[in-house]
């Protein structure tokens, strides 16, 4: 796989993408990885916790008591009070992800934001500095607000009490 540059593009509604090429998305699977990696690992260990934490509850063997398929328990009742916390992370690492992109971008010579704050630190350009890290800003409250709103749709608790 080649290790730095974006590779060839091909242009859609007036914009260069290179994930519409192979070439491009051969150039997109080093970057991804490297992105990807860390977190997917930390989801995984999270869900698993989760899981095991829930499966023993008595709510899970009454499901399973009714004679629920195992599909059905495992989705409905474990999945589902398992996602209030990995909902929290989620929204967490995918600010992260945005952020400390720029690493990425950097190491691997991808055209991006991240080449422009680094460039733009080197020459001082302020302007551009703070506008970026309110995009920034802008994202982690955004990626915030979802997450209080996924809440009110995972955990019936939540819209109980609200309705108090």
């Amino acid at each position: 796989l080649p290790a730095s540059g974006r590779g060839e593009t091909r242009a859609l509604l007036g914009i260069e993408w290179s994930w519409l090429t192979l070439d491009g998305l051969q150039h997109l699977v080093l970057p991804a990885f490297n992105l990807a990696l860390f977190k997917i690992s930390l989801v995984l260990r999270l869900t698993r916790a989760g899981v095991r934490e829930v499966l023993p509850q008595d709510f899970v063997k009454f499901a399973r008591a009714k004679g629920l398929s195992p599909a059905r328990v495992m989705v409905m009742h474990v999945l589902r009070n398992t996602l209030i916390p990995l909902v929290t992370v989620l929204g967490l690492e995918l600010g992260a992800t945005i952020a400390y992109a720029v690493v990425t971008e950097t190491i691997f010579a991808w055209p991006g934001a991240g080449k422009l704050i680094l460039d733009s630190i080197n020459s001082l350009d302020r302007p551009v500095v703070v506008a970026y890290l309110m995009v920034v800003v802008v994202i982690f409250v955004t990626l915030n607000l979802v997450v209080d709103l996924a809440y009110k749709l995972l955990d019936p608790r939540v819209r109980l009490e609200a309705a108090k």
